[in-house]
């Protein structure tokens, strides 16, 4: 692992970059549910992440101290290929012992608004999450908030309706929302990345830039 600052690592390789992030999220986790008794995160969804996510389901921890969120999800029915919850509950959540009323994610099948409405209720008491886990996509969108895209400043949840990629209609989180956290970790994985990592250097304004919590790590590959 090379640091170019104190707050973007690089590695050579996705396992090295998995398992150090593993390990800071695992650290977090002990430290919060000893002051707090409990943990809150916020996942993220796409390929990048899955390694971290199949280190985390062999991890140990105070699983029942853990609550989970999801960052987005796609307008999709519950099971579809495509949603971002159902690979992480295959690789992780169906066989983990965190209880099932700590995983919070988002009810797409419901309806845009309806599944929006359910996810703010679901948020309102949240005061501040310990970990947002952002993976950036080619065009330096996170979540499903993307770049030139106008979202509700007073809404904890939004609704994507035009996404540049497929699906079109999306339910995200907020930047306001994303913003609530102790940590966030970026994840920046891929050849494809490389060109909004230029302009991120650059200080351009991206959705990756507009989410920082109280303290911002980039996990870079």
């Amino acid at each position: 692992m090379k640091k170019s600052n104190d707050s973007w690592l690089i590695f050579d390789d996705e396992m090295s970059l998995s398992e150090a992030l593993a390990q800071e999220i695992l650290n977090i986790a002990k430290k919060s549910t000893f002051e707090k008794d409990c943990f809150k995160i916020v996942l993220t969804g796409g390929q990048s992440v899955l390694s971290l996510y199949k280190i985390l389901s062999k991890a140990d921890s105070n699983w029942d101290k853990w609550y989970i969120y999801i960052g987005d999800e796609r307008f999709l029915s519950a099971g579809h290929k495509d949603r971002n919850d159902r690979l992480i509950n295959e690789i992780w959540l169906h066989n983990s012992p965190i209880p099932k009323k700590n995983i919070h994610f988002i009810k797409a099948e419901l309806g845009l608004f309806e599944a929006r409405v359910e996810y703010e209720n679901a948020l309102k008491k949240i005061d501040k999450f310990d970990v947002v886990l952002l993976s950036m996509g080619e065009d330096g969108h996170v979540a499903s908030l993307f770049p030139n895209h106008t979202y509700p400043e007073d809404q904890m949840v939004v609704v994507e309706r035009n996404s540049p990629k497929s699906p079109k209609e999306r339910i995200s989180m907020s930047y306001q929302q994303l913003n609530k956290a102790h940590y966030v970790f970026k994840l920046i994985v891929g050849e494809s990345k490389q060109k909004a990592v230029i302009l991120l250097k650059q200080n351009v304004s991206l959705p990756i830039t507009r989410v920082n919590g109280d303290c911002e790590k980039i996990y870079h590959l």
